[in-house]
């Protein structure tokens, strides 16, 4: 009876966690929301840090995130069409390719590419601030952490996933031309004729809305996991490895409603 009490308890607690942490993030987006619109908001210092977010999280990667999505699409290009080919379906190999590639794969691989090289380093930086009462110093300041740390930050991601997996698609639609009709121009007008059937309005802006959730999920949930840090500076690493394990259970709970809206 004990165990059984204690576990219901211990369950009970932990509902009562998630729930707390949900409304949470919630509240804290609904505030940057409403910062977001408000006109003051947007002048020059705003605009800079917004700026060098994106730089950061996007541009100074750039090279590095080309060659990452260069390497993913040619392995998996390859066997899509090698097995197109055994299984009698190479017509159909361009198609799975974009379902497969540009809709799916690569816009959560740079979702994840981008939360294990900025979330977590925003995770550590919030978290430090944090314990060392930096915030605190910047509101004494008058200097709002909201509008010059947090907005930008959250804004930056959201731009810099969905610049990154557009660009990522548009590599990933190259190389699928070259390597089903080589540098022969004659299958430009079948190929784009498969592109514009699939990708069709509803689906490009499915795909903008769901590459934009992941990247408020990369920037969002670690800001919010490192404003719960507690003042004492151990808890930083135990503040990020929650914080981590959290963007990544959001972005796949993001990919799975995605696929089950799509398919079923």
């Amino acid at each position: 009876m004990n165990f059984l009490a204690t576990s219901i308890e211990s369950l009970g607690a932990k509902v009562v966690g998630w729930f707390t942490v949900a409304y949470g993030m919630f509240a804290f987006l609904v505030q940057a929301s409403l910062l977001v619109l408000h006109p003051s908001t947007w002048n020059l210092a705003t605009f800079d840090v917004v700026i060098k977010q994106v730089y950061f999280t996007a541009v100074q990667i750039l090279h590095v995130f080309l060659a990452y999505a260069l390497v993913i699409s040619w392995l998996i290009i390859t066997i899509i069409l090698s097995t197109a080919r055994d299984f009698g379906l190479t017509e159909f190999a361009s198609e799975m390719t974009i379902r497969t590639l540009v809709l799916e794969l690569l816009p959560f691989l740079t979702a994840l590419f981008i939360a294990l090289r900025s979330g977590s380093a925003i995770n550590t930086e919030v978290a430090l601030m944090q314990v060392n009462n930096e915030l605190d110093s910047l509101a004494h300041c008058k200097v709002p952490p909201m509008q010059f740390e947090f907005l930008p930050r959250l804004i930056g991601g959201v731009i810099s996933v969905v610049a990154l997996s557009l660009l990522a698609g548009l590599l990933a639609l190259l190389i699928g031309y070259l390597a089903i009709y080589g540098t022969n121009l004659a299958g430009f007008e079948p190929y784009t004729r498969t592109i514009a059937k699939i990708l069709d309005f509803q689906i490009l802006a499915g795909l903008v809305v769901k590459c934009a959730l992941f990247g408020l999920a990369v920037t969002l949930i670690p800001v919010t996991a490192g404003l719960e840090t507690p003042k004492k500076l151990f808890m930083v690493p135990v503040s990020v490895l929650r914080g981590m394990m959290r963007v990544f259970l959001a972005i796949v709970a993001i990919e799975v409603v995605s696929l089950a809206l799509k398919y079923i």
